[in-house]
């Protein structure tokens, strides 16, 4: 198993212990990879007591990202096969036990563990927005488990054989800002064949998941300065598909529902840079805030709901046409 964190000393106890309590028969090998953490994260880890021994410590001088620290516990790990695990994650019993029995009939394959989001500190219009949309990815998955498309793959809890994942290359070590680096390593994992399944019964808790609205919005900013990155190196197909950095090739009006025909309709008008500018301006994002709790406050949820995939696609954009290239002066 294979746990990245940075600044994980209060996560990391309860990760641990999850998995302290899996029945799988046997040791599990655990390395924990601290990537530059400024706390107790490596001497926490150390710490929690384990069945099989203390789990092995690796660490990061200074923060090189999730893929990068990803990449450490492959090379560290001994296993065939590997769980990879956020160190905000808390598995329920039978997981391991499920991951492990897959493996043994599927060999050379990668599996999703599920994940549900963990009740929220107190229910709000944008928490329920993040449980609908967790709720829409679940049946998306569900729909999809015997072959689980790049878009759905999402390493947070997953399993997999170890060789496919170093043959793939394993994680792109260029992102070390949020976002696209697992839904980058699922499709070269496809475009290799290996298959990727989806187990509904490895069960695992997501705890500390993003509640904040404006550190949310911020990481989708960061989500789009990935996404031109790697837009670059696809001038086509379905991953720049994926990655929306082109006007959307139809609208579906009259075909398709009519939340994703304004979905796309507002994906056209926020590939204007005046229309970004002037829905990112500080005056346009209290009025939104202010728009989105009236339509919460009449029970409008779904016009609420539409209300945050703009703001999150507002900053998304910015940071995919508007933001300096990396590296760039600021």
């Amino acid at each position: 198993m294979v746990i990245p964190s940075r600044d994980g000393a209060a996560r990391l106890p309860e990760t641990l212990g999850s998995v302290a309590s899996q029945d799988v028969g046997g040791p599990v090998e655990i390395v924990v990879v601290d990537d530059g953490s400024a706390d107790a994260t490596a001497e926490t880890a150390a710490a929690v007591p384990l069945p099989w021994g203390a789990p092995r410590i690796v660490r990061h001088g200074a923060s090189r990202g999730r893929a990068a620290a990803r990449n450490t516990g492959l090379r560290e790990a001994t296993a065939a096969v590997v769980v990879l695990l956020d160190d905000d994650m808390t598995l329920l019993p039978g997981a391991l036990e499920t991951h492990r029995a897959h493996h043994h009939g599927s060999p050379g394959s990668v599996a999703l563990g599920r994940v549900v989001l963990a009740d929220p500190p107190r229910e709000t219009g944008f928490s329920r927005f993040l449980l609908r949309e967790e709720r829409e990815r679940e049946h998306a998955l569900l729909e999809h488990a015997g072959d689980v498309p790049f878009r759905l793959c999402f390493t947070g809890h997953l399993s997999a054989d170890r060789a496919a994942l170093v043959r793939a290359g394993g994680f792109d070590e260029s992102i070390a800002r949020y976002g696209f680096e697992d839904i980058d390593l699922g499709y070269r994992l496809r475009e290799l064949g290996v298959p990727v399944r989806y187990l509904p019964e490895a069960r695992s808790v997501h705890r500390a998941f993003m509640t904040d609205l404006d550190r949310y919005l911020a990481r989708h900013r960061e989500a789009g300065r990935v996404a031109r990155q790697l837009a670059a190196r696809h001038p086509a197909g379905p991953f720049r598909e994926y990655l929306r950095v082109d006007a959307p090739a139809r609208l579906g009006i009259g075909s398709a529902p009519a939340g994703l025909v304004a979905l796309r309709l507002a994906h056209l008008l926020l590939r204007s840079r005046a229309a970004r500018r002037a829905l990112g301006s500080r005056p346009a994002g209290a009025a939104g805030r202010l728009a989105l709790r009236g339509a919460e406050a009449l029970g409008l949820e779904r016009l609420a709901h539409f209300g945050y995939h703009v703001a999150r696609d507002v900053r998304y954009f910015q940071g995919c046409f508007d933001d300096p290239p990396e590296g760039s002066p600021q």
